[in-house]
């Protein structure tokens, strides 16, 4: 049987009235991809800057020093011993080290990172050849690489234990907010609004029902990241489902907070770019933050996923316990579960009451 353009225009013009009465659908088709072309453009473009770079100068290396301290992408912290900077560079607070010395020159680095790691050693890489041609030498310095962490790190190593825990976010955040629209639109939630139950136990309940969930699909995915990937895993396995259930927690109060903005499963779908991609992009997931525009590296800092991202990659790359991770990271995700806690108490309140 063949078609009827007239039936199928009836049925294409029902779509685009449906779409015209839908305004955050339109809103979502129009400013959506600007925003997001932003920033990706922008995260992609940017300039590596605020790399944090020990400098231990012993002597003989004026005109490489000189370079290296020209370099605007280097935050550099002068330091009077190699230990000390191995112990900075354990600790988190550098990327990486440059050791002058008479004839020699070693670099010690993170390669967490593979990114900062590369670009570190090859900014000494250009400095040594640029002392060799200034001093007419006949050979360059001799430069000797040490890594403090990761000297047999793959990117799929570098980049696994962020990944767990997007993927663990992005789930638990779907599942979450559909399944408010699901009580929402079935009339469950109006039938706890009458019972005993206050709206803090209302949403601790969802809560830790939805955790069980939360607890199945972060050890699954840990197991894939380490097993199926051959991800290294220098900490505890305790800790690290400690970071991503801590994520999942702040996952799951968001997805009920943004869950009052929606009617519909669909138009819950349609928050993934605004909520999710972003931090994909902002987070440090695929390239680090230092590679992030520093006029909207600000927003990193207040997206759950650069703090877990962090300290997945500390734990598991590096073999950090909870004490290690315990500031900043496990700090900032936990008053983000408790603002996003509250937030969704709150906003349940002005729904359904």
């Amino acid at each position: 049987m063949s078609p009827s353009f007239g039936r199928v225009g009836v049925v294409a013009l029902r779509v685009i009235r449906q779409l015209k009465r839908d305004r955050r659908t339109i809103g979502l088709i129009v400013f959506a991809p600007i925003v997001l072309m932003i920033l990706f453009g922008y995260a992609l473009s940017g300039d590596m800057s605020g790399v944090a770079l020990g400098l231990v100068d012993d002597g003989g290396h004026a005109a490489l020093r000189a370079h290296i301290e020209s370099i605007k992408d280097f935050n550099i912290l002068y330091m009077g011993s190699e230990s000390d900077a191995e112990k900075l560079i354990t600790e988190g607070q550098l990327d990486g080290a440059v050791l002058l010395r008479p004839g020699q020159v070693q670099v010690l680095l993170d390669a967490s990172s593979l990114q900062i790691s590369g670009a570190i050693a090859a900014a000494v890489q250009a400095a040594a050849s640029k002392e060799k041609a200034l001093l007419q030498k006949a050979q360059e310095s001799p430069i000797i690489t040490r890594y403090i962490f990761g000297y047999d790190l793959e990117m799929m190593d570098t980049v696994g234990p962020a990944i767990l825990g997007l993927v663990v976010f992005f789930f638990t955040f779907i599942n979450a907010a559909i399944a408010f629209i699901r009580e929402r639109s079935q009339g469950t939630l109006e039938k706890f609004m009458v019972s005993p139950l206050s709206r803090v136990e209302m949403i601790s309940g969802y809560v830790l029902g939805f955790s069980l969930f939360t607890i199945l699909q972060s050890a699954t995915t840990l197991f894939v990241v380490t097993f199926g990937f051959g991800v290294p895993l220098q900490g505890s396995p305790l800790t690290a489902l400690a970071v991503v259930l801590l994520l999942g927690a702040g996952a799951l109060v968001l997805g009920s907070f943004f869950s009052n903005f929606a009617r519909s499963e669909f138009q819950v779908v349609q928050f993934i770019p605004l909520i999710i991609t972003p931090q994909i992009v902002l987070c440090g997931i695929w390239w680090p933050l230092q590679s992030v525009p520093e006029f909207i590296r600000p927003f990193s800092y207040i997206l759950p996923l650069t703090y877990a991202a962090h300290a997945l990659r500390a734990v598991m790359l590096k073999g950090a316990g909870i004490g290690d991770i315990l500031y900043p990271d496990l700090l900032a995700l936990g008053i983000f579960f408790l603002v996003f806690f509250a937030a969704a108490t709150l906003m349940l309140k002005r729904e359904v009451a």
